[in-house]
Order: structure tokens, then sequence, then C-alpha cells
């Protein structure tokens, strides 16, 4: 019966091979073993009774993957064909989970497969085995004798469906890991129905499905790619005798199988362990070689070199890379082994692969490359390539080693994932080591030219300074003009109202003056206020839905003295800014248009979609404002947008204000993610655009998206 292991997450299912005498039992399970374990690191064992076998070994190696969170071993067994032995096959039968009878195609020989078949039901019953639950599976062996019965006829002969039989050639492989395959399917299926509920909510059983066939796919690959096994030789030395026991049918024979299957398995068991262990250890020698030589290395290319190398003799791969996630995401090849560059960067879909893989916390294995990138589109290095397998050295570094393994029938074990792990961990050491030995070599070499980038930033410090100090003088001469002007008034308009009697419209005519130069003072404050707040005027912004229309209109109140003519596209029906400070950015633009226009021109205020950035589509709105004036010099634009600077009149005089126009207007722009430009009229004036996204987020508050 199947064992759940829930202390080291295995599971143990019995498979046992029944058949008549001779027809290719044990020859499946030598073959198994040859496909399964072609470097022989685990014999069979032979329970030998007189002149039959019953062979034993467990197929640990079959491993269902950390999402399930169990391994399976499979422990496979064949009883002797021989009908004097039948209470041997009786104890092989007891508690299996599954059985393949192995019938003889050769002609003449079906009523040794009746027999035996009949004789497998016989001991079913005796041992508790219900046929209609311990899935029975059968294969036609020996398909290619002279004159073989195909397996319609062998399922006819036999009683069975006539879909059932697998075909095989057991000395040849053929046919052999199908049959294997599809017990193990059934078995697992089986046993997934019983488990307990504890053990049914951890084993799902189409992921169960899933992860079995990812296991067997590499053996069916192997036997695909080529085509047929060298054929077991007729006087081939059988396997190694574990045990042999007396033929008698009595109860020391029964107890001797018994004891003797039991000491097998713990042989096999331990033959694995001692194996695996073998392995591990001849893999840490090797890293271990390799950590010495590097150890007195700080050249990080040595180090990586070192690295690739021992993971691609340790386990076999024949492409080993260092990789990395790019800023934008991508993969980045840092060094490679075995090819000239990664074999999947150069297909966007391999690409799409590995950003997968890089991105995981963990070792992250892709069984089968062409299951995740089509076949045709990978190269020529990748073509020859099945699995890969990624480990991060570190979080920080986003960076991976990454080995690939041969088709037919690569794969990577757990043991190839612990070591590759512990690769990326030596290495992810020794990166460190190298970095730090190359800062330490950098900052030792480069004190003068430390000392000369301070003395830059020192003079570009003072150049700051200096243009700081120009904008100050700037500022002075701006702001002294303009108030000197409005005062000068004031002073002029008091003097003559104290000094002199006059009549009432002289009187007026003062007070007038004297009010138009408090105005005209209490602008120039305003100015000098908002260029304050401008600093933060992204952090202050709100912004509400308004029409065009309504937007211009709030321009032209705060421009009292400018006439415009307000165009506004029908596409644009709505706009999604800070009303306030958009309006306030317009009547800086218009103003300017007024001061630099000639007396009684056109002046045009216009609103249509426009594109911000590359975008083919109009995914934002321009304001406009227009002019017939004389336009902006060449080179000039950049040097108008700053504070406090100004162009000339068109008698190349100072016009009025302090030269914060722009400077606002662009900063306010900004502050709604969009930009001030300027264009040149053909015909002379100037055409100044805030260009703002159809959807402006300010402070906590959600735009709605202005629909055209």
């Amino acid at each position: 019966m199947a064992q759940w292991s829930r202390t080291d997450r295995t599971l143990y299912a019995k498979l046992v091979y029944y058949g008549p005498a001779y027809g290719g039992k044990t020859t499946n399970l030598e073959s198994i073993h040859r496909i399964t374990d072609p470097g022989g690191t685990q014999r069979l064992l032979s329970l030998k009774t007189s002149d039959d076998r019953t062979l034993f070994f467990d197929l640990l190696p079959f491993d269902l993957g950390s999402i399930l969170g169990y391994h399976v071993a499979i422990k496979l067994y064949t009883v002797p064909g021989q009908v004097r032995y039948d209470s041997t096959r009786r104890v092989v039968l007891a508690g299996a989970d599954a059985v393949v009878f192995v019938a003889d195609s050769t002609p003449g020989r079906e009523p040794e497969n009746r027999d035996s078949l009949q004789n497998l039901r016989a001991n079913m019953q005796a041992n508790r085995l219900d046929p209609a639950t311990v899935p029975v599976l059968f294969q036609c062996n020996k398909q290619d004798v002279e004159g073989a019965l195909p397996p319609e006829a062998m399922a006819e002969m036999l009683g069975i469906a006539p879909a059932s039989p697998e075909p095989a050639v057991a000395v040849d492989g053929l046919g052999v890991m199908e049959t294997f395959t599809a017990a193990s399917r059934a078995m697992m299926q089986r046993l997934v129905a019983l488990a307990d509920t504890r053990t049914r909510g951890v084993l799902d059983p189409e992921q169960l499905e899933r992860h079995l066939s990812r296991a067997f796919a590499p053996y069916l690959e192997r036997v695909r790619a080529a085509g047929s096994l060298p054929r077991l030789p007729e006087d081939r030395p059988r396997s190694e005798s574990a045990a042999i026991v007396p033929s008698d049918d009595g109860g020391v024979l029964r107890q001797s199988i018994e004891s003797g299957l039991r000491l097998g398995e713990q042989l096999t068991a331990e033959r694995s362990r001692a194996a695996r262990l073998e392995r591990e250890a001849q893999a840490l020698r090797q890293l271990s070689e390799a950590l010495r030589r590097t150890a007195a290395s700080f050249d990080r290319g040595d180090i990586v070199r070192r690295a690739l190398d021992v993971v691609s003799e340790v386990v076999g791969a024949p492409v080993v890379a260092l990789l990395r996630l790019d800023e934008d995401g991508a993969p980045d090849v840092e060094a490679v082994r075995g090819a000239p560059d990664d074999p999947l960067v150069g297909d966007a879909a391999g690409r799409g692969l590995l950003r997968r893989m890089l991105r995981c916390v963990g070792p992250c294995v892709a069984d089968d490359l062409a299951a995740d990138v089509a076949p045709e589109r990978l190269g020529e290095e990748a073509s020859r390539l099945r699995a890969a397998l990624a480990v991060p050295l570190d979080a920080a570094r986003r960076s991976s080693l990454v080995a690939y393994a041969p088709r037919p029938d690569g794969r990577f074990s757990e043991e190839d994932v612990r070591f590759v792990a512990t690769v990326a961990a030596h290495l992810a050491v020794g990166l460190e080591k190298s970095g730090l030995h190359a800062r330490l070599e950098k900052r030792s070499e480069s004190l003068a030219e430390q000392v000369a980038v301070r003395t830059e930033e020192l003079r570009r410090a003072y150049d700051d300074l200096r243009a700081l100090e120009r904008m100050k003088d700037r500022f002075l001469s701006s702001v002294s003009h303009e108030m000197r002007t409005p005062l000068t008034t004031i002073v002029s308009a008091a003097s003559f109202l104290r000094d002199y009697p006059s009549e009432e419209a002289a009187r007026r005519e003062m007070g007038d003056a004297i009010l138009g130069a408090c105005g005209a003072l209490e602008h120039h404050l305003d100015q000098l206020f908002r260029a304050v707040g401008l600093g933060d005027v992204d952090a202050r912004l709100r912004v509400s839905e308004t029409t065009p229309q309504g937007l211009a209109a709030e321009a032209l109140a705060l421009a009292p003295d400018v006439e415009a003519d307000v165009r506004v596209d029908p596409r644009v029906d709505a706009l999604v800014v800070d009303v306030p400070r958009m309006a306030r950015a317009l009547a800086d633009l218009l103003d300017n248009a007024r001061k630099f226009s000639p007396a009684g021109s056109p002046v045009e205020l216009g609103v249509e979609p426009a594109t911000l950035g590359d975008g083919a589509a109009p995914d934002a709105v321009a304001v406009r404002v227009l002019d017939r004036g004389p336009g902006v010099p060449p080179g000039e634009i950049a040097r108008l947008m700053q504070p406090f600077e100004q162009g000339r009149d068109g008698r190349g005089g100072k016009p009025p204000g302090i030269g914060l126009g722009l400077y606002e207007a662009r900063t306010i722009a900004r502050a709604h993610g969009g930009v001030l430009e300027y264009r040149p009229r053909e015909s002379g004036g100037s055409e100044f655009r805030i260009v703002v996204p159809r959807v402006v987020a300010g402070a906590g508050v959600a735009a709605e998206v202005a629909r055209v």
C-alpha cells in the first residue's frame, strides 16, 4: 500500500509488473533502468528463488517539485512467471498500488497469457486488491517477433478493451516508458483520490498530473530522440542477487521473501542516499577548488568566470550565464560560458521568459523552453537546449545565475538547484569583495580628481552666486524704476494739492493721478508677492473643471486693459485646471501682447486640441495668445523666461513691468504638467502657447478627463 511520509514529504508507491514467464517483465525493468539511470548509479536487485527472479529498485529521482510539496518514490517489482512460484507472486503483489500486465505477443503463447491473467485476478482477490479500483494496465511485448499478434488481437484474446494494450519491444526500449508513464499516472490519480482529507487539501489532482507529465518528459524525449535503445543481449549478465531463498511453497518461503523485500528496500534506499551524498561531495570538492583559486583574486571577471565554470562542470550545463535586470526591467548579459551570448536574449518571447525568471525571489526552473518560446523562434544555440534554471544572487543586485540543460532530455534536479544556489551565494560574496576592493582602489586613486571636482563645484557655486547677484541687480533696477515712477506721480500730485489752490476739476485730476499711481504700485507689489510664492505653486495646485469661455473671461478680467478676440475650437468643451492660476498665466501673456504690440493691433486668445510630447493623437489642450508685435529675436526666448528679464519695446527702450510675466506663466504651465512654448508668426508677431494634459491632478484632487 502507498505510504505518505509527512516527515520527509515523500509518497512511496508500489508498481508491480505481472505476466507469463519470459514475457518481458524483467526486460521492462532493465530498459527503464537504462533510460532513467544511464550512469548506472543505482543497481537492480534480485530476490532469487532457484531459477527465477524478483527484481526491485526505487525510482526516487522522479521529483514532482515544490509546488505540491511531495516527492514520489515509485518501487517497481516483477513477479516470477512460473506457476510453482504462486506464493512468491502473491507476496510481491501484496499492497500493490497499480499493476502492469506484460503479455507475450509471440504466436502460440495465448494459453500462458490467459492463465497468467487469471492468476493475477485470483492473487489480487487473495490480497484484497479490488480490480475495479487498483489500476491494471496492459502491454503487448515482443511485437518484433515474426508473426506477433497485433494489440487488437491480443486485447480480444485477453478479453479487454481494444485500445487498452500498449505495443512494446522491451529489449529495444520501445513502448517501455510509455507503459510506465501511463501506469504511474493512473496510480497517482488513484492514490490522491484515496488520500485523507488533509493530504487531498495539499495535493491537487490536476496539478499533480501536470507535474507528473513534466517529470517523465525528459525520459520520453530521450527515447524519442534515440529512436530505440541498443538491444539488450540475450546472454547479458543478470542483475545483482540480494538473496537466494528456498524454492518450496511453504511458510519459510513466504517469510524469506517478505524479509528479502524489506532488506532490498533498505539496501536500495541506502545506496541511493550514498550515491546522492557522493555526488554532492564531488560537487562541493569542485566548488571548494574553485573558491580556493579565486580566494586571492579581486578581479570581477575572474570570479564570475570560475563560478560559471564550476556550474557547467557539476550540473552538466552546456551554457551558463550571469544576467541582471537593467533599470527598464530588461535582461542584461554580463558574462556567458559556452555560447557567444545568452541563448534567449535574441527573441522577444525569450526575453520575456528571462524577465519572469529573473524576477523570482528564489530559484526558478523552466522545464521545457519550447513550451514558453515557440521552437521556430529559438536561435540555433537555444534550439539545442531544453530547460533553464535561474538562481538569484541577491535582491539588491537583481542578478541571477542562469544555467541551461541540453536536449533531448536535460533537466535540473533538486540537487542541481541546491548546488547552483550555493554557487550563487558564494558568487554574491565574491562580487561584494571585488566591489569593495574596486571602490577602495578607486577612492585611493581619485583624491586629486575629487579635489578637482570639489573645486569645480565651488566654481559653479560661485558662478551661481554671481548669477543670483546679477538677478538681484536686475530686480533692484526694475523694481526701483517701476516703483519710482508712480511714487513720483504721487509726490507731485500731493504737493500740488498741498501748495496750490485749485479748482475742483484740477483737484479731481490730481486725485485720479494719485489713485492710478497707487494702483500701479499695488500691481507691482502683487507681482512680487506672486514671484515669492511661485516656488510652491505645484504644492498648492487645486484643479477643477471649467469651460474655455469661462477661463478666457477670468483671464481678461485680470488684464482689463487688453481687448482680445476669443476663438475656441468646438472639439474642446471643457478644461480641468487650476482656474485662478491658469487665468493669471494667460493674463500675463495677454499683458505682454498688449505692451509689445502697436496701438490698435489685434490680440487673439485661442483654445484648441494639442499633443504633449511625441503622442500621435491629441492628448492635451493648448491655450494660445497671439499678437502682431515685433516678435522675439532669435536666441532670446530662453533669457526672457528667467525672472526679472525683459525684452525691448519697438523703440528699443525698457517696457513697463518688472519682467515676471513669462517666468510666472512658464512656472504655472509646468505645475500643470505642461509647457510654455513660443512660436514666431508669419508676417510678424508672436504666439505663446500653454499646453497642458487633458487630465491634470493636483494636491489630492481627482481631475475629470476632458472628452473632446
